[in-house]
């Protein structure tokens, strides 16, 4: 009996570790996410191998990881584990192309800004500010990218999960639009840029996705990660909460993005870790048995470094 205990206790021994939440697991995945900017930086995957792309790459990561964490904790969405944290950055290691992207760092750090608040619509607290917030960070994305128009399907759809909707809650997010695109064609006119603005609005796409279609290295990983993530959907179905419902739709949105977005290099995949990691984190804390969360954080481990290393 005490040799089955032990046994068990072997096999769980890594699920038992990122199941807690504790300085000591924070630590541990940033260093592994080190691990995986340093492969990356040797490797063919970097954009930009400056000596200010790289200060200014470790800004924007530390910035991501300390928004990532605050969203988890504030509003729960998941336990009280690790599990989300890892996860997000494992999909760092599965996709190392994504790290050195500072476009798209840049950008993804301004949606965790905007997802904060949304989020937190959850609570009754400064709903109006919140809202104003979220348009104002939407706002921000379209000037940088059009076709990040699309999550203000999530703003809104915060708003009617929440039970948020009134005419006022309607139209906060289309002031908070508006505010930076204001400025933006204020500036564009004084400049006499004005066709920099009107550019906004015209949208092309060719969709065409060679680039996932092509790469093994990445189409393989992507119908893993696709795979568990409906599955994690599904086996928490019965157990769904309006957070988790947002979750899903913050999914499908930034799904959404990649098939109309017009550039496709992979980097536009970041868009798509928070959610997946805690579509992930919600369907192995479902697990009973703590050998499959091992199996599950195991090949995720191993995928992340075979990509690194072929």
């Amino acid at each position: 009996m005490y040799i089955y205990a032990t046994k068990v206790k072997k096999e769980s021994m890594l699920a038992n570790f990122f199941g807690k939440s504790n300085p000591a697991n924070f630590i541990v995945i940033f260093l592994l996410f080190l691990c995986y900017a340093t492969m990356a930086f040797f490797s063919d995957f970097s954009v930009n191998k400056s000596i200010e792309g790289i200060f200014m790459g470790i800004g924007l990561h530390l910035l991501t990881f300390s928004l990532v964490n605050f969203i988890l904790a504030k509003n729960k969405l998941t336990l009280y584990n690790s599990y989300g944290f890892f996860f997000f950055i494992l999909l760092f290691g599965i996709f190392p192309f994504v790290i050195f992207d500072l476009q798209m760092l840049l950008l993804n750090v301004i949606l965790l800004l905007m997802l904060r608040r949304v989020y937190s619509l959850r609570t009754p607290k400064y709903t109006f500010k919140k809202i104003f917030d979220s348009g104002l960070c939407l706002g921000t994305l379209f000037i940088l990218n059009p076709f990040t128009l699309v999550f203000g399907l999530l703003v809104y759809s915060a708003i009617l999960l929440f039970k948020k909707l009134n005419p006022r809650t309607f139209f906060i997010p289309m002031v908070g639009f508006s505010a930076p695109l204001v400025c933006y064609v204020t500036y564009c006119f004084w400049y006499e840029k004005i066709s920099d603005f009107t550019q906004l609005f015209t949208w092309y796409t060719d969709y065409d996705f060679n680039f996932y279609t092509s790469n093994s290295y990445i189409t393989v990983p992507l119908i893993f990660i696709g795979t568990l993530t409906i599955l994690s959907i599904f086996f928490k179905t019965p157990k769904v909460i309006l957070i988790s419902v947002l979750v899903i739709v913050n999914f499908i949105v930034a799904i959404g993005f990649i098939l109309i977005t017009k550039e496709r290099n992979g980097s536009e995949l970041m868009f798509t870790f928070f959610p997946i990691a805690v579509i992930l984190t919600n369907g192995i804390e479902g697990l009973s048995k703590r050998f499959f969360q091992d199996v599950i954080l195991i090949l995720f481990v191993l995928i992340s470094i075979l990509v690194q290393v072929l």
